[in-house]
């Protein structure tokens, strides 16, 4: 039942600041209460959800802090990831011209989760192409927060073209042992990401 509800949360379901009433989450998930309030309680551990006496569990809101901070952070962890991976010429330019096909599929039907795991999944590769288990476990903990802010702020008509063509040459310059062009296409690519987010954010919060 926790993935379901997690899942809900990282997809948008459930926005930022929403509350959540145990008695429709009971009923929407077909549980009991103890249970559900378990599971918000780890919700919260991974700092998805808030609880408090007064208002009860709430979707933990997001600020531009926030998507700021978890960008700083991404950036630092996934050049590490780069540079170690050029290190060792991994290859990754067949998975990731798949992946980027399967992309463009979901582009056209409009299928943001897809677009988003296929995203995941991409710099998942990268940073297990470190061989820094470490490193790997590191960035995978933030990735429910990486899928919620994107979730929350970019659609199909924000979501950026040149993504993919991004993510070709990363995978190009890694695997030819060029880490510093790697992290450069990388920084600019994740500042656009940052940047798009930042001014959804920012429009959505004037309204």
């Amino acid at each position: 039942m926790i993935d379901s509800l997690r899942e809900a949360i990282l997809t948008g379901r459930y926005r930022p600041g929403e509350r959540l009433v145990q008695d429709e989450l009971a009923d929407a998930f077909g549980i009991s209460r103890i249970p559900l309030r378990e599971a918000l309680r780890r919700l919260e551990g991974e700092g998805l959800v808030l609880m408090s006496p007064n208002r009860g569990a709430i979707v933990r809101p997001l600020g531009p802090k926030d998507v700021v901070d978890l960008y700083d952070l991404r950036l630092a962890l996934e050049s590490l990831a780069l540079r170690r991976a050029a290190e060792r010429y991994a290859d990754l330019r067949e998975a990731t011209q798949q992946r980027s096909e399967e992309a463009m599929h979901a582009i056209a039907a409009g299928d943001l989760t897809t677009l988003f795991h296929l995203d995941r999944d991409y710099h998942a590769e990268l940073a297990a192409a470190s061989d820094n288990p470490h490193l790997v476990a590191a960035l995978g903990g933030q990735w429910s927060q990486i899928m919620r802010v994107m979730h929350a702020y970019l659609e199909i008509e924000t979501y950026p073209p040149g993504i993919w063509d991004d993510h070709a040459a990363i995978a190009s310059a890694v695997a030819h042992g060029d880490g510093e062009a790697a992290v450069a296409r990388l920084e600019c690519h994740l500042v656009l990401s940052r940047d798009r987010i930042l001014s959804h954010l920012r429009e959505t919060n004037a309204r």
